[in-house]
């Protein structure tokens, strides 16, 4: 039997906030045999996938689409959610907690207008192993929560000759700043360490090149006490040929293999920042050779969920097709 062919429908998000999402699940799917388009548009040819992130529009718009089709959507999650003693956690705290990165009013709506598509939803989607998602399916009984394997990164070789003439930074970092990230930042500074990184966002294509510019990618938590590593930041950087040094994190996820996290609690982290930037050459290649292996690793714990796509397209009433 042929593989349904699955879009990604991105009317919900401005393209470059999720690019990073899309190139994962685009690779992925055809990793794994299947026909992908993405668009602004549903298709009522294909599998639908959208991102999370609904307003009262998107949301209509989504259950519109549902009702007239009659089909259903599986839904890439992105943020940490988590629901524990009985209570949801958005971000690692409570949902509705003061913070700089997201309002809570912003944090309240997405959790409403998601659960209020869920008649909707064939199920959730998550890529690699985060959002870990923690006891969602307590809170939500009857809701499939499948994961999507690591696509395939390939190694970038890094010329002996004139590859370092597009250096021109020690480090480079492209996240949403808060107060936290800029403390981090300064101090790096200080030290005599050059940082580049953008007051607005960027296209995925300008990342990648403001990456190359850099001799190592920084990933900095949006807070202190922030739990987990950002899996599409350390992947892009591999993807460009540069190792991530995460500072102030103790992540455990698969990606952590994939990286170097510094406690940044003890007196000579920086001068650990420091000989890590003379290394990045061999960083980089210990974390592309750790992925590969990872990523096999995870594909055989957490198999490609062709079992949900195949009882999803026969209940969207997409045609059988036979080779």
């Amino acid at each position: 039997m042929r593989k349904p062919q699955v879009h990604l429908w991105l009317y919900n998000h401005p393209f470059c906030t999720i690019s990073d999402q899309v190139c994962f699940a685009f690779i992925a799917l055809r990793q794994y045999g299947y026909r992908v388009s993405v668009g602004r548009r549903p298709s009522l040819s294909s599998l639908n996938v959208v991102i999370e992130n609904f307003s009262s529009q998107t949301r209509d718009v989504l259950v519109e689409f549902c009702k007239s089709s009659r089909k259903r959507v599986a839904v890439i999650m992105t943020e940490h959610v988590d629901f524990e003693h009985g209570q949801i956690f958005f971000h690692g705290a409570p949902l509705g907690s003061a913070n700089d990165y997201m309002h809570p009013a912003t944090m309240q709506a997405r959790i409403r207008h998601l659960l209020e598509c869920l008649p909707y939803i064939r199920c959730f989607l998550v890529l690699g192993d985060l959002p870990e998602l923690r006891n969602i399916s307590i809170m939500l009984p009857g809701l499939d929560v499948r994961a999507i394997p690591f696509p395939n990164v390939d190694r970038v070789a890094h010329r002996k000759t004139g590859n370092s003439a597009e250096i021109m930074n020690d480090f480079v970092f492209t996240g949403n700043m808060t107060a936290y990230r800029t403390q981090l930042l300064t101090r790096l500074q200080t030290i005599g360490l050059s940082v580049v990184y953008p007051q607005t966002l960027l296209s995925r294509k300008r990342r990648n090149t403001m990456n190359r510019t850099a001799k190592v990618i920084l990933n900095i938590p949006q807070r202190s006490g922030w739990r987990w590593l950002s899996l599409m930041r350390i992947i892009a950087g591999l993807q460009t040929g540069r190792p991530t040094i995460s500072l102030g994190t103790s992540d455990a996820s698969r990606i952590a293999s994939c990286c170097t996290q510094l406690d940044i609690n003890t007196p000579d982290w920086i001068s650990g920042v420091q000989q890590l930037v003379v290394d990045w050459k061999s960083l980089y290649l210990r974390d592309i050779e750790n992925y590969a292996v990872m990523a096999k690793a995870f594909e055989q714990e957490y198999p490609f969920p062709h079992d949900v796509f195949e009882f999803w397209s026969v209940t969207d009433g997409l045609p059988v097709e036979v080779y």
